[in-house]
């Protein structure tokens, strides 16, 4: 899929989509798996670094995120198993909510999940949604400009579309370190190392935007994550900024 509606998706790659059925789909599936495991042994390293030494108490107004963004309605999902969802990403500060935009048909699943200083990050969501039984179409990165004039600063996030039982699902994701927006997880994750290191305790995040793909439109459903990611883009750091247990932001 090449560049579309002004979203600049670059690097672009089908996964299994050349490959004829038999014994190559056992090879893409196993070269799935070694990813997984290679994203999991990162994730191993960073909570040996990041969970030594004692942490001070920090919060966020996550959840007071505005459920009204420009004509988008927004409503609180419950999360199934909140206590197994927190004790697996060792936070309880996650937002799960569904928006709603002003043309029919237009929602996007938001979810947000934020690790205060000194815990160990996070795991890019491809983990979780193969790991449930499901396959991934099309993965690769796209930039969505934040402004419209020529040269406006970009976002680089990472996207994949996926296929569930209940249809495809573009997914559009990034990572916060400190008040750094980046879509490498690599970077990600050695920024938290290093930081970890020079015990400078960095708080991080993800932010993750699903969109159903309707009648097979991915051009469509990419124009409405850019849409939306550029209204919500702005309004995260206000409400990721942390504050003691005890009083004061930081």
């Amino acid at each position: 899929m090449g560049a579309s509606h002004g979203c600049g998706l670059t690097g672009m790659k089908a996964v299994g989509s050349a490959e004829p059925a038999g014994a190559s789909g056992g090879r893409s599936t196993r070269r799935r798996y070694s990813v997984v495991m290679g994203i999991l042994a990162v994730s191993a390293v960073l909570s040996l670094w990041l969970g030594s030494g004692r942490h001070e108490g920090y919060e966020t107004k996550l959840h007071e995120l505005p459920l009204t963004v420009d004509g988008w309605m927004g409503r609180d999902v419950e999360l199934s198993r909140p206590d197994m969802v927190y004790a697996v990403l060792e936070t309880s500060a996650v937002l799960s909510r569904v928006y709603r935009g002003p043309r029919e048909g237009d929602r996007v699943d938001l979810l947000v999940t934020y690790f205060e200083r000194g815990h160990r990050g996070f795991h890019p969501p491809e983990v979780s949604f193969v790991a449930g039984g499901n396959r991934i179409i099309q993965s690769g990165l796209v930039r969505i400009p934040l402004g419209d004039e020529a040269g406006s600063p970009g976002l680089e996030a990472n996207m994949f579309l996926g296929e569930t039982p209940a249809g495809q699902v573009l997914f559009v994701y990034w990572f916060g370190i400190g008040d750094q927006w980046m879509a490498s997880y690599l970077k990600g994750s050695v920024q938290l190392l290093w930081n970890a290191v020079l015990r400078r305790r960095s708080a991080a995040g993800m932010v993750r935007i699903a969109l159903p793909v309707v009648g097979g439109d991915v051009d469509g459903a990419m124009a409405t994550a850019r849409q939306f990611t550029r209204l919500i883009l702005p309004l995260l750091p206000e409400y990721l900024t942390e504050s003691s247990r005890g009083g004061g932001r930081r």
